[in-house]
């Protein structure tokens, strides 16, 4: 007599999909969807879509793009993983829908379409019309959504030895773009890149996209700036010393008829920076009265009103009242 064979069940582990991992990392942070609506200004609704796999009910692909990479980069995983991941998820979820539309080998009898002059007007005037609210209903979304703000560097908890580093990114095209409430200009992709003048120590960097409705989306980073100074300041017949306060301001400055920098820079409040000259300093500011200023150790003061674009030159001998 034969024995009987036993088999033993074994199951085999499912791969972590997107929306699981997302919310297995949140959860392991003891974070809620509401938190992290609030740290990274995506609403709570479009969060729990991408973590539910919901992607029907989410703004188009490049804003979901968006959202998922600064959600990734939030919770402390790598984007462009994510991202692939992504892509494969909703490669596979269109192949199933396609599947699933595909029509069966099953011939049916269907009535034959005449078209006719009449038939063909009624379809333009039908296609432009859904062109046409197409059109505004994309509008509204982007204006209504908040534009999207991704920072390529420098990373977070980043340290330096220089007293400046460069913040780039990118964020919807169209958008105002403000660095410690300094607006600063952006390419036509949207695409930015800004030196920053930093103080010893920690700063804290905010960079602010904002829509033509008032949407906005924030990117915070710390930067800690080891820089000791210059170990021999540069000759001159005189100097300047401007310091940075109460707020961030921009700088344009000119020793003796050649720009020190190509364009403005960002110095962050409590930034302190000497320059010297043999003959003139110019000084060109977005913010006379966040920007005061001692020539050879004589304070002048703030060099204009708050927020008032102001440029004030410095001459060898003049004599400060």
């Amino acid at each position: 007599m034969t024995a009987a064979v036993k088999f033993t069940r074994k199951t085999l582990p499912q791969k972590e999909g997107l929306g699981e991992k997302l919310a297995k990392k949140r959860i392991s942070l003891g974070l809620d969807i509401r938190d992290v609506e609030k740290a990274i200004r995506i609403r709570a609704k479009h969060i729990d879509a991408i973590e539910s796999g919901n992607y029907t009910g989410l703004p188009p692909d490049v804003y979901v793009r968006g959202f998922i990479s600064n959600y990734s980069t939030f919770l402390g995983l790598d984007p462009d993983k994510v991202i692939r991941l992504y892509e494969r998820e909703r490669g596979l979820e269109e192949s199933a829908k396609n599947i699933k539309n595909k029509p069966s080998g099953k011939v049916l009898n269907t009535p034959k379409l005449v078209i006719t002059p009449k038939t063909i007007t009624i379809f333009l005037i039908t296609l432009f019309f859904l062109l046409i609210f197409s059109y505004i209903g994309w509008q509204v979304n982007i204006l209504t959504s908040p534009p999207i703000l991704s920072i390529s560097g420098p990373a977070d908890d980043f340290t330096t030895s220089d007293n400046s580093v460069v913040v780039a990114g990118e964020t919807s095209p169209g958008s105002t773009l403000l660095i410690n409430e300094v607006e600063v200009g952006i390419g036509q992709n949207g695409s930015f890149k800004e030196k920053v003048n930093l103080q010893t120590g920690v700063n804290i960097i905010k960079v602010k996209a904002l829509n033509k409705l008032g949407r906005t989306n924030q990117v915070d980073r710390t930067v800690v700036s080891q820089y000791i100074g210059a170990a021999t300041p540069a000759p001159g017949a005189f100097e300047v010393k401007v310091t940075i306060g109460p707020r961030s301001a921009s700088l344009q400055v000119d020793i003796d008829g050649k720009k020190v920098t190509e364009k403005a820079i960002i110095m962050l409040a409590g930034v302190s920076q000497t320059y010297k000259a043999n003959e003139t300093i110019k000084i060109t500011t977005n913010d006379g009265g966040s920007v005061q200023a001692t020539y050879n150790d004589q304070s002048v003061g703030f060099l204009g009103k708050a927020n008032e674009n102001t440029t004030r030159e410095f001459v060898k001998g003049m004599t400060i009242k």
